[in-house]
């Protein structure tokens, strides 16, 4: 099981709309793929169309121990699916004690049955909060989306500083599967400019694969699916089609 965290600690960069649509796209090839929805405006819960009633288990009882897994996951899309919450909200305003560790997703996860899936993916809020710390000690990988304008580079360029002392401190194994560029136009002077920049610094952890700018990719996520069952002759279902292939090639999985 390889766990894969997408971050970026600057919002807007089509994070969320990543992980939703290549986690789809790897379960379309046959892979079992669960997501995880680590931050509190529940973007890819909504995305999936999934909303949690208050009287129902959420991932604040996952995390605490209260409810297991399968008693909180949702099926979407042959995509398991553990819906965030405002819950999640209560957690920040408890920065110490049990309830505020950073590794109280890593200690969860132990929980699980390490052959249960093939990947598990998180999706972080865009700050480096409790939910980001959390990802970034129980994750194996991380997955960095970067959209073509400039100031992207600077949660980029955070993401990459705060990585090292994770690595160190909490997390042994953590490490960088890619760079994905997504709303990506190489017709476009500035998005020339930020893909030059990525690859000047990372090389061959920019994916050869970029998403482009596609309508159906806001509108499906607007109507609570991924663009495969939007759109799938759309250009986001193919670039999306494409990243799954050299994401699997980047972890050493032959489809």
């Amino acid at each position: 099981m390889i766990t894969v965290g997408f971050c970026n600690l600057k919002g807007g960069v089509g994070k969320t709309t990543a992980c939703q649509n290549l986690a789809v796209a790897l379960a379309e090839m046959g892979k079992r793929v669960a997501v995880m929805d680590m931050d509190p405006q529940s973007n890819l819960s909504i995305s999936f169309g999934i909303e949690v009633a208050e009287d129902q288990l959420h991932i604040v009882d996952f995390l605490t121990g209260a409810a297991s897994w399968d008693e909180i996951v949702v099926q979407k899309e042959g995509v398991d699916i553990v819906p965030g919450t405002l819950d999640l909200v209560m957690v920040e305003l408890h920065p110490e004690g049990q309830i505020g560790r950073d590794t109280l997703l890593k200690e969860a996860l132990g929980r699980l049955a390490p052959d249960r899936y093939d990947f598990i993916f998180f999706d972080s809020p865009p700050q480096l909060g409790i939910f980001t710390r959390n990802v970034l000690a129980a994750c194996e990988r991380l997955l960095i989306p970067l959209d073509g304008g400039f100031y992207s580079l600077e949660g980029l360029r955070l993401l990459n500083q705060a990585v090292p002392l994770f690595k160190e401190r909490l997390n042994p194994d953590l490490s960088l599967l890619g760079v994905l560029l997504t709303r990506h136009n190489p017709s476009v002077f500035i998005c020339r400019e930020v893909a030059r920049e990525v690859r000047s610094f990372f090389g061959p952890l920019l994916f050869d694969t970029y998403i482009r700018q596609n309508v159906s990719l806001t509108e499906a996520g607007s109507l609570g699916v991924s663009v495969f069952a939007y759109d799938p002759s759309s250009n986001g279902a193919r670039d999306y089609g494409g990243v799954a292939i050299e994401f699997l090639r980047r972890c050493d999985i032959h489809d």
